[in-house]
């Protein structure tokens, strides 16, 4: 049983509700900051999601390294199980970083997601910083 619960991280057939949660949340951030819809968070898209939920800045160099360990064409950038795969590690919480861009816990499909910035290019306005995946 132990076995399945990497699969339970990609899959959206199964019954665990722990682990729908956590897909839906990671799928929404990541919806959230795919401002150009390709799929993938690119430079910008994920320095965005870095600074407003940790408020560090990332360097280019630092995000093709994020990529490439992550499996991912920096070209492209991030796509979503990528990006659920970051939030499976240890030192990271979905939970606080949805908090953080949605101002609030998900709690029933009825809810609608309301980003705390009503402004969609702030995000995207940075200056050049780090990244740190190692927590």
């Amino acid at each position: 049983m132990a076995s399945s619960a990497p699969a339970a991280l990609f899959q959206n057939d199964g019954d665990n509700s722990l682990a729908e949660g956590f897909r839906d949340k990671v799928a929404s951030l990541h919806s959230h900051f795919d401002r150009d819809g390709d799929g993938y968070l690119n430079h910008s898209e994920l320095r965005g999601l870095q600074l407003l939920t940790s408020g560090n800045d990332m360097h280019q160099g630092q995000y093709v390294m994020v990529c490439k360990s992550m499996g991912c064409d920096p070209s492209k950038g991030l796509g979503l199980d990528a990006l659920r795969l970051v939030y499976a590690s240890d030192g990271t919480s979905i939970e606080e970083d949805y908090l953080k861009v949605f101002g609030k816990a998900q709690s029933g499909e009825s809810e609608k997601e309301t980003p705390i910035s009503e402004d969609d290019d702030d995000v995207l306005e940075v200056g050049e910083g780090g990244v740190d995946i190692s927590n």
